[in-house]
């Protein structure tokens, strides 16, 4: 039915900004008894911002790359665009990758991850981490407006941040779970 596309679209019609499409990659994802379709192994993350500038830190997110830099002068390689300009490629050489780290790609393959006494539709702490670290600076406020079992104020907490969390029918357990960790959670 593509409701989460629709979401997105919806919000970009709305003055929001769609920076970015995530694909939750799950290599166990939940089974389905279909045979008229395939089972459904991913999920979509999308990176909104409500103003064109915002804050993001790639750094705080890269992920394992090349372990040394790559210099490449694609202009000196032979190849002629047929463009009416001409170059397709300024002059000089330029440097790929960084010592060991590159950035983040927008396929995540993060297993899903039980949290016993919660809904099946807990989200793994691994998928939210780095749409924190990213998204909201150090002593920043997270929202999550369907908090459910409390991962995302959880990790938010922990990571350094303020979380708050509203939910019409999982309060309690989202209270269970960050008192776990030390934290209070307000209803």
């Amino acid at each position: 039915m593509g409701i989460p596309w629709r979401v997105a679209f919806a919000l970009q019609a709305d003055g929001w900004y769609l920076r970015s499409d995530i694909i939750w990659s799950k290599p166990n994802p939940m089974p389905e008894s279909v045979t008229d379709r395939p089972t459904k192994a991913h999920e979509y993350l999308f990176l909104l911002s409500k103003r064109e500038r915002y804050h993001y830190d790639a750094a705080a997110i890269q992920e394992a790359g090349n372990f040394e830099p790559t210099t490449r002068d694609k202009a000196a390689e032979g190849y002629i665009a047929d463009y009416p300009t001409g170059e397709r490629f300024s002059r000089g050489a330029r440097q790929y990758g960084t010592m060991g780290t590159r950035n983040r790609r927008s396929v995540w393959t993060i297993p899903t991850m039980p949290y016993s006494g919660a809904h099946f539709a807990t989200m793994p702490e691994a998928l939210v981490e780095p749409c924190i670290l990213a998204g909201c600076k150090l002593g920043g406020l997270v929202l999550d407006p369907f908090v459910g079992s409390g991962t995302v104020v959880s990790v938010a907490e922990r990571l350094g941040r303020r979380g708050v969390g509203v939910d019409l029918s999982y309060q309690d357990l989202a209270k269970k779970r960050t008192a776990q960790r030390g934290f209070r959670f307000t209803a």
